[in-house]
């Protein structure tokens, strides 16, 4: 490493005796053994255009991660007509695949893949011009723009309000070729000297599902325990998943009294329940506090059963922690249970607005 310094007395020629991190460069054992890491501290960044503006949306999107971001891979995953990001974090091998869905299901879109007999034409930009409205747009074919990144060969381009679009190649020896226009939500390739593009259907791929929240034990799929739960008379209760799932799905709502987000839900688990929809909602209030969290039910009109976290005589949670880790789970999540006592969704946040 360039401009690095070793430390005083470090062997910049190791034995064999030192076999397990022979491979490494002695700055880099030096480091190690010192308790650091190449993690710089630097959190990643996320800023929307509102077309007069960057927005920085780092904290609302998750992009603000402390794991130390690398290379950056911006393409259309799931050939919905949006630009994801996947991010190749250093720490732990961690990777973040963050799905777009700042305008989820709109046509205003092309999607274009460039091809040419002699070489992959690396260097072309292409024009897009919106018909009826809105200034023609370009990018450059680059295949890497970041650290360490390499970027697909298709480039996605937003329309707007416009439902079709002129498309123009200037291909890297200069010669500029038109291909007509194409109408929004196409996907096309673009093959040098054709003068036409060639659509193709969208890809069959399975749409990004939502990562599972932190501190959940089990999979989607999995079989969910017996749980104990206590009543408000402090009586404990068994609850075995697959009985009461014989009848159609249940949903658990994890929430506290401390917890806004989850008191501003009520409404909303009231309307759910006046549906239908079995619920039991699941307090991990503790001893002290489940006196506040049963007057915050009775305010709000709840009427669904609502049950307490187990408690032993040193304060650690039982049956239910075999399912989550409370530390780390965040709330208000719901827990749907799928007859057999499956877990067949997860939702984690605020109400639906």
């Amino acid at each position: 490493m360039e401009g690095a310094e070793f430390a005083p007395g470090i062997d910049e020629h190791p034995g064999h005796d030192q076999a397990p991190d022979r491979d490494l460069h002695p700055w880099a054992r030096e480091m190690y053994r010192r308790g650091f890491n190449f993690n710089g501290g630097e959190r990643n960044k996320l800023f929307l255009g509102t077309g007069s503006e960057l927005v920085d949306v780092s904290d609302f999107s998750e992009a603000n991660s402390p794991l130390d971001g690398r290379g950056l891979v911006a393409a259309d995953f799931d050939d919905d007509g949006d630009v994801d990001l996947f991010v190749h974090n250093i720490q732990r091998e961690r990777h973040h695949l963050f799905r777009n869905e700042v305008n989820p299901g709109a046509g205003g879109f092309v999607s274009l893949s460039l091809f040419s007999e002699a070489r992959e034409p690396i260097g072309a930009t292409v024009y897009v011009t919106p018909e009826g409205a809105g200034a023609p747009t370009a990018q450059v074919l680059s295949r890497g723009s970041g650290y360490a990144s390499c970027q697909p060969n298709s480039l996605v381009f937003g329309l707007g309000e416009a439902k079709s679009a002129r498309v123009s190649v200037r291909w890297p020896y200069g010669a500029v070729e038109d291909f007509g226009v194409l109408a929004g939500g196409s996907r096309a390739r673009l093959m040098e000297g054709s003068g036409k593009a060639e659509l193709r259907p969208r890809a069959r791929c399975a749409s990004l599902a939502d990562p599972l929240p932190p501190g959940l034990k089990l999979a989607l799929g999995a079989r969910v325990p017996v749980l104990l739960f206590e009543g408000s008379d402090g009586g404990r209760h068994r609850l075995d998943p697959e009985a009461i799932t014989k009848d159609g799905p249940v949903t658990i709502e994890v929430w506290a009294s401390y917890c806004r987000p989850c008191v501003e839900k009520f409404p909303e688990l009231i309307r759910r329940h006046g549906e239908g929809e079995r619920i039991i909602a699941l307090s991990v209030d503790m001893p002290s506090e489940r006196a506040r969290a049963e007057r915050l039910l009775l305010g709000a009109g709840v009427s669904f059963p609502n049950f307490f976290l187990v408690m032993d005589d040193e304060g650690n949670e039982t049956g239910f922690d075999t399912m989550i880790d409370l530390m780390r789970l965040p709330i208000p999540t719901e827990l749907t249970l799928h007859p057999g006592g499956i877990l067949g969704g997860v939702r984690t946040g605020r109400a639906e607005r």
